[in-house]
């Protein structure tokens, strides 16, 4: 399996720095990464009850994100403090996009493609549980995955919907608009190397088309003056940089420069036939830069 996920990730090579790196960091473990529920408990108390479990944390910088160096159970979730919903496993990556989109308790918020839910209740403990947010998933069953986490974090400011997130009317505008869209995932490899079925060039032309029609409905339910954040946990630039040119050039969105605090470089200028004069203005994470998945985000405003 190693063999040909490094044959598969081999089309990269042009265009990720540092690539043997790169390919070194697939076939490493991915560790797990904590984020306290500031809603429920203070991050003082979480840390020393879970220091005296017998974790290991390493704090991110002044992020609200830990990396389990070690732990005293098969999985960071089986503890009582997870049931009673003080914490939730994300990864580093996964955080950023909600970073970019930073929500107030002033906003209305539309999550487009919702479950699980880390990207959710990250923003509702950021908005401390107040404003709105509207959950979306096409999967009733990952709704009740999505349902059941906010439940367990204590979360009262989020409504559930489940909608094809390509044509469906939410009813309302919204002043931010999260669109994490689904993808190849080749940014989470490293948690799920023998569940990983990588896809063709066809494939990803045709994830990327999926994607500007998600894209295109969120600018439709999108107030002017606000912002969408459109990521991805995959390389491919068919469902990166291609999308957020169709956003810039048939949807008249702009893209924005948003610094975050993690480790990233600026897009791809160029793949193939195409290319990409905003690069600088998207983020691409990847896991031999810091050790989280890769993950790629751009940030779009309605003018």
């Amino acid at each position: 399996m190693e063999e040909k996920a490094i044959d598969y990730f081999r089309k990269y090579e042009s265009i990720i720095p540092d690539f043997e790196r790169f390919l070194a960091s697939l076939l490493t473990p991915q560790p797990y990464w904590l984020r306290v529920n500031t809603l429920k408990i203070s991050t003082q108390k979480l840390i020393e009850r879970l220091l005296q479990k017998g974790f290991v944390l390493e704090q991110f910088g002044n992020l609200n994100a830990y990396k389990i160096i070690e732990k005293p159970v098969k999985h960071p979730g089986a503890t009582l403090e997870y049931s009673l919903g003080y914490y939730y496993i994300q990864d580093l990556s996964s955080m950023a996009p909600v970073l970019a989109l930073n929500p107030s308790n002033e906003d209305t918020v539309l999550d487009m493609a919702a479950a699980p839910g880390s990207k959710t209740t990250m923003m509702a403990e950021l908005m401390r549980n107040e404003g709105l947010i509207v959950a979306n998933d096409i999967n009733f069953n990952r709704i009740k995955s999505l349902a059941g986490n906010i439940e367990r974090l204590g979360i009262t400011d989020v409504i559930l919907t489940q909608k094809d997130a390509r044509v469906a009317s939410f009813g309302l505008k919204f002043s931010k608009i999260l669109l994490d869209a689904p993808c190849s995932g080749e940014g989470v490899y490293r948690k799920n190397p023998w569940g990983f079925k990588g896809v063709d060039e066809r494939q990803h032309r045709y994830l990327g088309m999926q994607q500007m029609r998600m894209l295109k409905n969120a600018s439709n339910h999108l107030e002017e003056g606000g912002i969408i954040v459109y990521s991805t946990c995959t390389y491919h630039p068919y469902e990166n940089e291609s999308v957020v040119k169709y956003a810039i050039e048939k949807l008249n969105l702009a893209p924005i420069k948003v610094k975050i605090p993690i480790p990233h470089i600026v897009g791809v200028d160029r793949w193939k036939d195409e290319t990409y004069e905003f690069h600088e203005d998207c983020i691409r994470i990847y896991p031999h830069m810091v050790d989280t998945g890769g993950m790629f985000i751009a940030v779009l405003a309605k003018e």
